[in-house]
C-alpha cells in the first residue's frame, strides 16, 4: 500500500486499510498499547500502519470491550423543526457511534 489522503479515498479503500488497523490492533499488543494511549497516539498509530494521511484536525478514539459498556456516543441528528407540533422521529440506530456502514460503496 502506499499512503493516501483519507479524504481522497473512496469507501471500500477506508474499509480495507481500517480492517488491516485492527487486525493489527487484535494481534500485536504494542501497536494496540498505542491505540489506547491517547487520540494523538491512537491517530499517529493509524495512520502508520493504515498508511492514512489524515487531516490535522482529524480525531480518532480507540475504546476497549470494557469501555465500550460505560460510554454512549450519539452523532447529533440534523435539524429539522417540529411541524405543526410534531417533531420528525430519529431512530437511535440512525445515529450510534459506528459509521462504517455509510462509507460502504
Amino acid at each position: 500500500m502506499k499512503t493516501k489522503n483519507w479524504e481522497k479515498m473512496n469507501n471500500d479503500e477506508k474499509l480495507d486499510r481500517l480492517t488491516s488497523v485492527l487486525t493489527r490492533a487484535g494481534s500485536d499488543i504494542k501497536f494496540r498499547d498505542r491505540c489506547l494511549v491517547s487520540p494523538e497516539s491512537a491517530k499517529k498509530a493509524v495512520s502508520e500502519v493504515g498508511e492514512i494521511d489524515f487531516p490535522p484536525d482529524f480525531e480518532i478514539q480507540f475504546v476497549t470491550p470494557e469501555q465500550r459498556l460505560k460510554k454512549l456516543v450519539l452523532a447529533v441528528p440534523d435539524f429539522i423543526p417540529a411541524e405543526n407540533g410534531t417533531a420528525e422521529v430519529r431512530n437511535a440506530e440512525d445515529y450510534q457511534t459506528c459509521t462504517y456502514w455509510l462509507w460502504r460503496s
